[in-house]
Parts: structure tokens; C-alpha cells; sequence
């Protein structure tokens, strides 16, 4: 099954070098780069295993947010704890 996942990450350290993230997210599937730290893929992975891949390339401190559309369903990596509660008091399935 392809899932239409949009990724989002925010990056702590402004000078880290974006491009191997952004090939790990284009390896992925189709990809399509909506502005600097957000894409829309069209991926045989599902938001954990697309989390999995693009968490290796980035720091602790550094925010990654995956949202398939597909299954509605999202994962995230790093998200402040107060915002992470606030969205899965608010996703409903």
C-alpha cells in the first residue's frame, strides 16, 4: 500500500547541513518539497518506518513530525512534551 505521508522537521542547530535529510526523505517515494522543512511523499513506508530512516540523520534536540494521511495516523521524534500531549488529546480517528 502507498501512504501519503507529510514530514516536517525543524532543526535546533541552524548551521546543520539539511541535504541528507532531505535525501533520505526523497528516497522515500515521490516526493515533493512544500518549503524548507516540509514535504509531501507518496511512500510504500508508513510514518514509522519513514521516522525511522529520517531519525537517523538528525539530533537530539532537533524536531521530526510524520503525518500519514493515508491511515491517519502520525508519529513524531523530540516533540516538546506538552505539545505532544496536546495533539493526541486532540486526533481523532
Amino acid at each position: 500500500m502507498w501512504n501519503n505521508l507529510f514530514i516536517s522537521y525543524e532543526l535546533k542547530n541552524s548551521e546543520q547541513d539539511r541535504t541528507k535529510i532531505n535525501k533520505a526523505i526523497e528516497s522515500l517515494g515521490n516526493s515533493t518539497q512544500l518549503h524548507d522543512t516540509c514535504w509531501y511523499v507518496n511512500s510504500p513506508k508508513n510514518a514509522t518506518e519513514a521516522a525511522g530512516l529520517i531519525g537517523t540523520f538528525i539530533e537530539e534536540d532537533d524536531i521530526l513530525v510524520v503525518a500519514n494521511t493515508t491511515t491517519d495516523s502520525a508519529t513524531w521524534k523530540n516533540l516538546e512534551e506538552k505539545r505532544e500531549i496536546r495533539v493526541k488529546q486532540n486526533w481523532t480517528r
